[in-house]
């Protein structure tokens, strides 16, 4: 099949799946801005008539609050047969009725339980009390449970059978201090009350209203609200019945997070009644309601979906023709000079360079056009030169590679060498001939030679024992070695093997010494960290004097650390050292030990060892063998590495004197 058919059955495929995606999306696009539009619309209704609510019903409590807090109130209340405050009191009640919306107000004396109401049709016999409220009567419940829950005001909707009316009850109790004086408010017309809030609901939308427990207080359907609520407990009449059981939770999570915020509003989508609604929720906190917009999204106006219609008919339309377009467009713009470049590419690869397009296209075909033929010319002179390069550079590369091994191989015999000459100088023999079974020495230097070494002398009677550590790693640390070797044979010629302070403040004078004269010696580090310890066998007593390093002690129940001076040896000032005296102990091990063991990285963090688990390693093995010790601390410090490299030359030795001490 050729590019052409294949083409145009891909851009055919393309607009298929273009047209499904499309239609796809546009499905996805219409639910989701219905969603989006429907929220919204849910959310403003909810506000909507949550603030109509607040308009109205703010006013009508304020009023009634403001009734039940005139003096002339509080006074007739307490004097229910005195004429003067009475006439004083329905003087100025006669007032708030014709401010109140429903031209009427109520009042409940406490102490007699007389109940007054007073609207247009009973202004002349307002004075005179209506009935008396029973406490055992069904029907007058509302004002014994509005005494005894409700400590300001409370809305109410209830019947009255006794004056014939059923209202949205203002109750604002009255009450001086604690004690309770009578209960003052006005009403609602139900019928009306719902006709305004439940009725002015639009195509689509359920205006619903329920009390802090979730109890109905307004709907569509009377027959759902329960009436005298505040009387009533563990009601059925909620709104938690309408709803699945598995949405009660989220219809309750709603209710209590508008409570914590009341100035905000809440979205839940729940099956009412058996039908899919989206319930924008919203929260008056001073009647503790909850204003509820029910919207059916299927039902309620949020899009004209006749003009999205319009829009993807044209859209398809378009479609169409943009693929006829693009179809035409491709096979004269792009197939046809692509076959004839596929025409010259199969003779290019087949050898033939003599390849000539010619093109006066002004663009990217045009131009690559011209450049196939300049590179046709490129690959037969590059092709011809390329060969003669090869053969030249791989004898180059021959030559280099041979001069690299001779070199790498002359650096490796140098180094090991260099190795063999650092352990020659090292006295394993003079440890193992003065210490026996009763050392043990972890020498690891960080490359095949290192900066860290160890003394040991011996004298009538005693002997000294000691590591230093030079500055630098690999070959530049093996040459300090040797200043460093050097300069403690100097010491030790010069002052024997009984005081360590001396030996390291001679150490130090050489040292410094043997670097004065050395132009380098200021830019490089050229300090050396040692320990010495001076034995003597016939007093019992060890003398140790360090330069950065310190001793270790432990008899596997204790530990101890001497620390040594913080001065090192040829630091920049000339620093003073000092002995330490101890009593040797039969059952106490000794260690001296270079920083490399004590700052390798490793463990989960990647820390240091550290002095504190240096300090439990001895405490776990200062009672074995020597040759045991030394394969505990090996292990112990490889186990704690892991992957980590090797950061310093890491030296420990290890002695103690359970037979030496008695000769």
């Amino acid at each position: 099949m050729s590019l052409r058919w294949k083409s145009a059955l891909a851009l055919a495929a393309l607009f298929a799946v273009l047209l499904l995606l499309m239609l796809l999306a546009g499905n996805f696009a219409v639910h989701s801005i219905r969603q989006h539009y429907g929220a919204a619309f849910a959310r403003d209704h909810s506000l909507l008539q949550k603030q109509k609510l607040v308009t109205q019903l703010s006013r009508e409590l304020a009023l009634s609050q403001r009734l039940a807090e005139l003096a002339v109130t509080r006074d007739w209340l307490r004097d229910e047969q005195n004429s003067a405050k009475r006439r004083a009191f329905f003087r100025e009640a006669e007032g708030f009725r014709r401010a109140f919306a429903d031209r009427s107000y109520s009042i409940v004396v406490d102490r007699s339980l007389h109940y007054y109401f007073s609207d247009e049709r009973r202004i002349a016999t307002a004075s005179e009390p209506r009935y008396t409220l029973k406490p055992a009567a069904a029907q007058d419940s509302w004002y014994f449970a509005t005494r005894q829950t409700v400590r300001d005001y409370a809305l109410n909707v209830n019947p009255d059978d006794q004056v014939k009316v059923t209202k949205v009850w203002f109750n604002v109790m009255i009450r001086d201090g604690n004690e309770v004086l009578g209960l003052a408010g006005t009403g609602l017309e139900l019928s009306r009350f719902l006709r305004e809030f439940v009725g002015s609901a639009p195509a689509g939308v359920s205006n619903i209203i329920v009390n802090g427990q979730g109890v109905i207080q307004a709907h569509p359907d009377v027959r759902l609200i329960q009436y005298a609520a505040v009387s009533q407990t563990g009601s059925a009449k909620t709104l938690y019945r309408l709803v699945r059981p598995a949405e009660q939770n989220a219809l309750g999570d709603a209710f209590a997070a508008l409570k914590a915020a009341p100035a905000g509003e809440r979205l839940v989508s729940v099956t009412l009644q058996g039908q899919p609604r989206l319930m924008g929720i919203s929260y008056i906190p001073e009647l503790d309601w909850y204003v509820i917009s029910a919207v059916d999204l299927a039902a309620a106006t949020v899009l004209d979906e006749r003009l999205l219609a319009t829009l993807a008919a044209g859209a398809l339309l378009v479609m169409v023709a943009l693929g006829l377009l693009v179809t035409f467009g491709i096979d004269r713009l792009v197939l046809n000079p692509l076959a004839r470049l596929h025409r010259s590419v199969a003779q290019l690869s087949g050898g033939d360079y003599r390849i000539e397009l010619r093109s006066r296209r002004d663009d990217e075909l045009g131009d690559l056009t011209r450049a196939f033929n300049r590179m046709a010319g490129e690959i037969r002179s590059h092709t011809e030169k390329l060969e003669q390069r090869i053969e030249e550079r791989t004898r180059d590369l021959a030559q280099a590679n041979e001069q690299v091994l001779l070199t790498h191989r002359a650096m490796q015999d140098s180094i090991r060498y260099a190795s063999l000459i650092q352990n020659a100088i090292l006295p394993h023999g003079q440890l193992a001939e003065t210490l026996g079974d009763e050392h043990f020495l972890l020498w690891k230097p960080r490359d095949v030679v290192g900066g860290d070494f160890y003394v040991c002398r011996t004298g009538p009677g005693r002997c000294l024992l000691g590591v230093v550590d030079c500055a630098g790693h690999g070959v530049p640390g093996a040459f300090m070695t040797m200043i460093a070797q050097t300069a403690f044979d100097v010491a030790v010629s010069e002052l024997g093997l009984t005081d360590p302070a001396a030996l390291l403040e001679r150490m130090d004078n050489v040292v410094r010494a043997m670097l004065r004269n050395e132009a380098g010696a200021r830019h490089i580090a050229t300090s050396m960290d040692a320990g010495l310890c001076a034995v003597d066998f016939a007093n019992g007593t060890l003398t140790f004097a360090g330069a950065r390093l310190a001793l270790y002690w432990s008899d596997g129940e204790e530990d101890g650390e001497i620390a040594g001076e913080r001065c090192g040896i040829a630091d920049r000032k000339p620093g003073q050292f000092r002995n330490h005296v101890v009593t040797l102990r039969r059952d106490v091990s000794y260690y001296l030990t270079t920083d490399g063991f004590l700052d390798q990285a490793g463990g989960e963090k990647g820390y240091g060892f550290g002095r504190r688990r240096f300090a439990e390693l001895l405490r776990r093995h200062a009672r074995l063998p020597a040759a045991q010790q030394r394969e505990a601390f090996q292990q112990c410090l490889a186990d704690y590495q892991g992957e980590q490299v090797q950061r310093d030359d890491i030296t420990v030795l290890g002695f103690r004197f359970g037979r030496l001490a008695g000769q």
